[in-house]
Order: structure tokens, then sequence, then C-alpha cells
């Protein structure tokens, strides 16, 4: 990036469409959380189009969107003040309600006496710094943590010297991370390989190339992008460059989220399918934390195992798994709402002279 370019980049101004809320990204968050329920219930199987080629990439499209909405919050506040500001509202919208989620899930383990946990001295303390370890499916709440903790450090790097370095740096980053997968897993184990934040990190750095865009991409952006989707699922699939399919497979999600963008912007039209998605993806944390819940107690329950290899045993043999499905959203609402009283409860007692923190952001 040329010096002229990197100047126009530090500093941005949004315009106000830009500045507000847009429905695309909401409802792409909305289909996210949709694919996150049909990977753990595995009803579709691992091996189905709609699952290697769309919801099986569903988390990684929420961290892209997560540098998207981030580079965006950063450009809309003025430097002075907003790193604090900016943790704040990390503790508030991620942590806090992390830390209600992890009581919830400490009464089923005592209960339960799941065999799929061990309980040490040092479970507890790993879990109040927010690494979920040993919570089946909490590795992305770890991931998300780490990326809040380091994204001003992206963005300022993007203000010094341009979008095209923190993209170029976290391309070796994640290609990094898969070109040496074996050995960081050994060094790392299975469990640390999952929280191991800067296989994503491209991902982050994308999204934030995507924000000043994000509300204007066009025929030619969709095209490219449907061009490079097709590229990357043919290697993926192992139909061409076999050899090449890991990288593939972690590379997909990019242009993925472009044409997911590309095809909401129309569909936002649909009232009713506007307003569900989008109601979807603004609860998009609270649901998964609500279906992480839901998911580990059904495991600890009627037992059964699930890694990155897939899933197997226990409830997923003793359920129907589109029943399964239900019982996981349902438990995604359910949970909402519990939090939401929680947070509702909170504010009045707050109100009323009780010495709580104001947790609203």
């Amino acid at each position: 990036m040329s010096a002229p370019e990197a100047i126009r980049y530090r500093r941005p101004v949004p315009s106000p469409r830009s500045a507000a809320r847009l429905p695309a990204i909401d409802m792409v968050k909305g289909w996210a959380i949709i694919g996150v329920t049909f990977i753990h219930s595995t009803w579709l199987g691992e091996q189905s189009p709609l699952m290697s080629l769309l919801f099986l990439h569903a988390v990684p499209v929420f961290l892209i969107l997560f540098g998207t909405n981030s580079e965006s919050w950063f450009a809309r506040r003025a430097p002075a003040g907003r790193i604090p500001v900016w943790y704040e509202r990390g503790l508030k919208r991620i942590l806090v309600p992390t830390w209600a989620m992890l009581a919830v899930w400490w009464v089923l383990v005592l209960l339960l006496h799941p065999a799929i946990v061990r309980v040490t001295i040092s479970l507890p303390f790993y879990h109040a710094l927010g690494y979920l370890k040993q919570v089946g499916t909490g590795w992305f709440i770890t991931v998300i943590l780490q990326l809040v903790l380091l994204f001003p450090l992206f963005h300022w790097l993007a203000r010094r010297a341009g979008i095209g370095v923190v993209l170029a740096l976290g391309a070796v980053a994640t290609l990094a991370t898969l070109t040496w997968v074996q050995p960081i897993r050994a060094t790392l184990g299975l469990g640390g390989w999952m929280v191991f934040s800067p296989r994503f990190f491209l991902h982050v750095a994308f999204g934030m190339l995507l924000a000043p865009h994000v509300h204007r991409i066009g025929p030619r952006a969709l095209v490219t992008a449907a061009v490079a989707y097709a590229l990357l699922a043919a290697i993926q699939e192992k139909l061409v460059l076999a050899g090449w399919w890991r990288f593939a497979n972690r590379l997909l999600e990019l242009p993925l989220t472009v044409l997911l963008l590309g095809v909401m912007a129309p569909l936002a039209r649909v009232r009713w399918l506007e307003t569900g998605l989008s109601w979807l993806g603004r609860h998009s944390l609270g649901l998964y934390l609500g279906q992480l819940l839901t998911h580990n107690a059904f495991l600890f329950a009627f037992g059964g195992e699930c890694t990155i290899f897939g899933c197997k045993g226990g409830l997923f043999e003793r359920f129907d798994l589109g029943v399964y499905t239900l019982i996981l959203a349902a438990g995604s609402l359910f949970f909402l709402g519990a939090g939401h009283a929680a947070l509702r409860a909170v504010e009045v007692l707050r109100e009323n002279g009780a010495p709580l923190p104001d947790l609203s952001t």
C-alpha cells in the first residue's frame, strides 16, 4: 500500500450509512448461529454439501464479522479514551455473560458428575480468566476474548502501516498455523489448538478490510468472490490440488462472507426474513452461550463425545438428530431469556440502591 493510501486509511471518515447498523451483517450473523446449531446437533452430517461448503464455516464467518464490526466501532469514535471503553464493553458484553453461563455449567458438573469433565483445583481459575477449558464448544468464547484483547493493536497497526500490512501479517499467522498444524497440536494439545487465536488472524484482518465497503458490495466484488469460492470449494473437496485442501478449507470463509453479505442485502427487503435473521444475529452471543449450556447438559446426562473430528455415542445415538436440533434451539432461547431476566433484575436492584455495577452497554 502506498503512503497516500495508508494516510487515507488512517483517517477514516465513515458515512452516516456505514456508521449505522447494517441489516446484512446481522442477517449473516443470524445465518451463522443457525449453522452453529446444525454443527452441534450433527443433524445434516459433516459430509453433506450444506455442511462442508456452508454451515461448517459458520464460526469463522463470525470472526470475520467481528473484525468488520470492531473496525467500524473504532472508526466511529474519537481516539481519546476509546480503548478503556472498548475493554469495558468487552467485559460487559462477553466476559460477564460468560461468567454467568459458567456458574450454571459448574452446577451441572457438580450435580451430574460427567465422566468427560476432570475437575481440578486450577479449572475455576482458568474459567475466571475466560479460558473455557473442558467446557464443550466453549473454545470460541476463549478465542473471541483473545481477539477483543488484541484488536486495539490490529487497529493501531492498520492506521500506522495500512490495512494491507495487517492483512499480510494476518495471512502469515493463519497460513503458518495450517502449515505446522501437527507440531502446534503436539505442543499445545488439541484443546490448546482449538483456542489458538492466530489461526484466525487473517479472518479478523479481512473483516477490517471489508468494514468501509460492506454497505456497497457490487456485482464485480460478488463475481470475484463467487469465482474464488468455487475454486477453494473444489480444492477443499479434493477435486483439484488435493494436497491443499486444509488451506482451502480455512480460506473459503473469506469469499463466503462476501457472498453472504451480498445475498442478504436484497433479502433484507423481505420483512419477516430480515426481522428474524437480524434478531438472531443481534442475540447471537447469548444464543451461543445458551446452546453451549444445553449441549453440555445433554452430553453430561446422556453421554457422548465431540471433538474436531466429529461427535459419536450417547445422545447422538439415543436422540433423533432433527429433534435434538430443535432441543438446542429451544435451549438457546430459554437461557437467552433467563439471561435477559437476570439483567433486568440487576438493573432494578441497582436503581433501588443496591451496590451493583451498571451492566448496560
